[in-house]
């Protein structure tokens, strides 16, 4: 049977079970669900489940993104007087982030409702209710293509209306017993039931009549069936009269012969099958089930062919599939089911396994349905058939939302109309989107897209042209108004330091009217093979996305390791070269490492976040020689895992971390015991880090908010903002002395991006800049002394560098380092270790799969045997506490020393003596020295006269008397 296998993309598609950290936790389902529905949808924007309550009445709604514990305050969706019974999102969402949800009740009743973005707030009213003629409502399905036609069965019959006018249209009353489940075909022109009669129908709504008839699953037990995509073929699922579980594949032009029947098990629990048109892929769970099947659909015989199932450690209560376009496809995602489980949704991506996700697999993701409809309403009862426009889910190539500003509104296939309700009762209008869109009249030139691939150069060269312009809308330019050379400027911040102190050097240059930086030009070099380590096993590569990867101080090195234990190697860069085959000594933490790093003032000690706890390990003199399996400090205090921790910039041993149980907490280590515990985060805490001077904690998270601490002040947040969206990481860094935050995450198609916000406002971002589509996070690291923050993320073969100012355009880009090979990670050491000699003003150290290699950025510079005074201000002696951990909880500031790191056999390029310069071959016109033809001439006559003017004495020839007249004559 393989060889039907041979044009499959998606035979290894495999479900990638996320760790519990990853689930939806901490919410109330019911524990018996015996309604029509699946309990549990999705859109691209939220996921709607049925939340355990007296009278089954009430919706539990999530933003999409969401994961972890839920607030057990976050308010619900009260929907209906009993039991909700089945819910659907509408289809059409490509041009709002607000949710159409439309819910049916045992109360008989359909209600219509607008869910706004982000976490619900409070419990919104209904915009519209339809009615039932007393029966129970037992499935709700939005028509496939025409906005505002809405279906739901109840009792015998299936019912059409046009909410938008909130009109029945149509009663399909063909079934002599209950109607059990519908399905729409894709173009909407037919529909398909199945009812506890035993048979399956396809009905034509707007004709009123039945098409087709077939002899269906011969129990009267829950039956469902479903279209399958533009196949002209049904899916039905139900129960055979031995009472097993079976599905039925039906022609549906001719019903008198299924064209396939398979019996799967004799469980008892209702099938829900999904199914999805663009890849072919179906679903198949059962209520109670703790698997999930997984087959292929194809045209011909078998039809379906049955691939790898998933085995879940959870009973199967209901279960969803999220819309394509939320898809992450640069990890060859390809299909997410959502499965509601007792007190928990469980995502689940199918991935599909490439070599490498680095660049869009478009032969794995075919054009899918935009979100817009095809018609209206009116159009379809009119007779209209239209298939909805496709779109690319290549990042590239994915639409924008159209202007808002433009005056024209949407285009046609877009526009919305929701259901208006009669005067008299209230309407809840659906918020327009936030995103921002300048019109097309003040959109800016689009600078052209660097090629970002690696080069074989070291350093690629930013292009100059435009230069990033502060805006809260994502990859928003400023093009600078035509100058002639007169403009060229230098303009400082007033913000900036005094002369002579650090920060002095510090300048926006504008050339040209761009903005540019005197690193712009900076250049990175990897040392000599001499100082490398090479030959590291066993690396661990699949740390948790919070952690950076390694960590390097000036004397040693930590690299986690794969093995059992926990375990991490610790590296002298003292002794390069090549490590021995056998087993190095290690730290042995005993479980998972989740994140680790070192004290700032000590090359000996060593943190290390291992699942709830944090260890202390002291790093013998001249390295490790036996493998250390007992810390020397064990904190502990957090409830669930720990993967993100910061040592005080400027107090010794205060550190900080952050915990899945969200909430941060700060640790006194001399005390060996919590200080603080900071609240107010609702999900998981992406990244943390303090403040320059130490009195601030900024935080990012995945509820999409930026949060600033004051932790001796209070336990709540001081200041808090909105930042990057999403569920797929963050970093927050301080820049410029404190007066801004970089914080880097991803746009809406996989986009890595980085947002300068003012640390007194985080309101909105003060610019907003693309980098490049990739699925790993970028990692900062931000050096106060040239402003410049380098970036780079794992598995890249780049480190990108812009500088920050406070000034606009906030963010300058600089010259990119390409490496011929991905990394792992990139650390920093501190200013210290720097050759200020060769213009170095930043080295680090790269970690690769086998070897650890030490970076070196310089500035070229023509007056070398200088010291650039202009490049290297005082620096901070990072390396050195300021205060101990007690005198700064009892509220101490105290700056740490500054320090020159000027060698004290150079001198400051300020005092270099200023040379002459150098003619030029063409001078401007000067009045003062600009002479006429006429004026030169008179000048060289004088000149030559000058030197034939007498002085005094005569001429030789003067001296001669002559003869006389009649001495000519003969």
């Amino acid at each position: 049977m393989a060889f039907r296998f041979k044009a499959s993309k998606y035979k290894n598609a495999a479900a990638k079970v996320p760790k519990k950290d990853g689930w939806i936790t901490d919410i109330s389902v019911p524990r018996g669900l015996s309604s029509q529905g699946n309990h549990i949808k999705a859109n691209c924007h939220h996921i709607a489940y049925n939340h355990d309550s007296p009278g089954g009445n009430i919706l539990g709604i999530l933003p999409l993104n969401s994961v972890g514990r839920q607030d057990k305050s976050t308010p619900l969706l009260h929907a209906h007087a009993d039991s909700v019974t089945d819910f659907d999102f509408s289809p059409f969402d490509a041009f709002s982030e607000t949710s159409f949800l439309a819910t049916g009740s045992q109360d008989c009743s359909v209600k219509l409702w607008t869910i706004p973005s982000g976490p619900l707030t409070e419990s919104p009213p209904a915009t519209a209710t339809l009615t039932a003629p007393n029966r129970r409502v037992e499935s709700v399905l939005w028509h496939p293509t025409a906005e505002n036609v809405l279906g739901f069965s109840s009792d015998r019959s299936v019912r059409i209306w046009d909410v938008g006018t909130q009109q029945e249209a149509y009663v399909l009353e063909d079934h002599n017993d209950l109607v059990q489940s519908f399905s729409w075909k894709e173009d909407g022109s037919l529909l398909a039931t199945s009812c506890k009669d035993k048979k399956v129908r396809v009905l034509d709504p707007r004709a009123g009549t039945t098409v087709q008839t077939g002899e269906g699953h011969q129990n009267v037990r829950d039956s469902r069936v479903l279209w399958l995509g533009e196949k002209d073929m049904l899916l039905s699922v139900g129960f055979s009269k031995m009472r097993e579980r079976q599905y039925i594949v039906w022609d549906p032009r001719n019903m008198g012969q299924p064209l396939a029947t398979e019996t799967l098990d004799s469980n008892t629990g209702p099938i829900m099958p999904l199914y999805d048109a663009d890849t072919g892929m179906l679903f198949l769970a059962g209520k109670g089930d703790s698997a999930v099947r997984y087959f292929e659909v194809t045209s011909k015989h078998p039809y379906l062919t049955e691939c790898q199932p998933h085995m879940s450690s959870e009973q199967v209560k209901g279960v969803a599939l999220v819309p394509k376009r939320a898809m992450e496809v640069m990890t060859g995602e390809v299909n997410r089911v959502l499965l509601l489980v007792h007190q928990a949704i469980i995502p689940l991506p199918y991935i599909v396994p490439r070599k490498s996700y680095r660049d869009f697999h478009e032969d794995l993701y075919p054009d899918t349905a935009s979100g817009q409809p095809a018609m209206t309403a009116q159009e379809w009862m009119e007779g209209g058939n239209n298939m909805v426009t496709k779109v690319s889910l290549d990042p590239k190539r994915r639409p924008a939302a159209p202007s808002k500003q433009s005056g024209g509104g949407p285009p046609p296939a877009a526009a919305s109309t929701r259901p208006v309700p009669p005067p008299s009762k209230p309407v809840v209008q659906a918020k327009p989107s936030t995103q921002k869109v300048e019109p097309v009249s003040s959109v800016p030139v689009e600078p052209v897209k660097e090629d970002r691939k690696p080069q074989p150069a070291a350093v690629q060269m930013p292009k100059p042209a435009v230069a990033p312009a502060p805006a809260p809308a994502a990859s928003n330019t400023e093009v600078p108004a035509k100058t002639s050379s007169k403009d060229t400027a230098t303009i400082e911040s007033p913000t900036e330091e005094s002369a002579g102190q650090k920060g002095s050097y510090r300048k926006s240059v504008f050339l040209a009217g761009i903005a540019t930086s005197k690193f712009r030009h900076l250049k990175c070099t990897t040392l000599h093979r001499s100082t490398h380590i090479v030959n590291i096993r066993n690396l661990n590569m699949s740390l948790f996305g919070e952690c950076d990867g390694f960590h390097a101080n000036p004397d040693r090195v930590a690299v986690p390791l794969s093995v059992t234990g926990g375990q991490i190697a610790v590296y002298e860069v003292s002794q390069p070269g090549r490590l021995p085959d056998t087993a190095v000594p290690t730290v042995q933490n005993g479980t998972t490492v989740m994140d680790f790093c070192w004290d700032p003032f000590s090359t000996h000690r060593l943190a290390v976040a291992a699942d709830a706890s944090i260890n202390i390990w002291n790093i013998p003199e001249g390295g490790l020689t036996e493998t250390l399996t007992e810390p020397e400090i064990c904190l502990r205090g957090h409830e669930e895992k720990i993967y993100c921790m910061k040592f005080h910039p400027t107090a010794s041993d205060i550190l900080a971390s952050a915990s899945y149980d969200m909430s941060v907490r700060v640790w006194d280590l001399s005390a060996e015991q919590q200080v603080f515990k900071l609240r107010g985060h609702t999900d998981q805490i992406f990244s943390l880090a303090w403040s320059p001077d130490g009195q601030y904690l900024a935080t990012v998270c995945k509820d999409g908010s930026i949060r600033i601490y004051n932790p001796r002040d209070s336990t709540r947040p001081l200041r808090e903002g909105d930042g990057p969206a999403g569920a797929r990481g963050a970093r927050v860094v301080w820049a410029c002395d404190g007066k801004c935050l970089a914080v880097t995450g991803f746009g809406r198609s996989s986009t890595r991006t980085i947002f300068v916000f003012d640390a007194e406002d985080l309101s909105a971002p003060l610019t907003t800049v693309d980098i490049d589509e990739s699925p790993t996070i970028l990692v900062p690291y931000y050096d106060e002394d040239s402003r410049v923050l380098f970036l780079t993320g794992k598995g890249d073969s780049q480190i990108f560098s812009y500088e920050v100012s406070t000034e606009k355009p906030y963010l300058i880009e600089l010259a990119t380092a390409a490496f011929n090979s991905p990394h792992q990670g990139v650390s920093f050491l501190p200013k210290k270790v720097c050759n200020v000699k060769d213009v170095e003003f930043a080295q680090g150290y790269q970690l690769n799969k086998t070897t650890l290699e030490p970076l070196s950025f310089t500035v070229p510079r023509i007056k070398m045997e200088y010291f650039q005074d202009d490049l290297f201000p005082d620096t901070r002696a990072c390396w050195e506490p300021a205060m101990t951990a007690q005198e700064w909880l009892d509220g101490g500031n105290k700056a740490q020393r500054t320090i020159s790191l000027r060698p004290s056999d150079m001198k400051p390029l300020s005092e270099a003596p200023k040379e002459a310069p150098a003619p030029k071959k063409y001078e401007s016109y000067n009045p003062e020295t600009y002479k006429t033809d006429e004026q030169k001439k008179e000048e060289l006559m004088r000149a030559m006269g000058s030197k034939l003017e007498l002085k005094g004495d005569p001429l030789p020839q003067d001296l001669f008397e002559g003869v006389d007249d009649d001495e000519w004559d003969d």
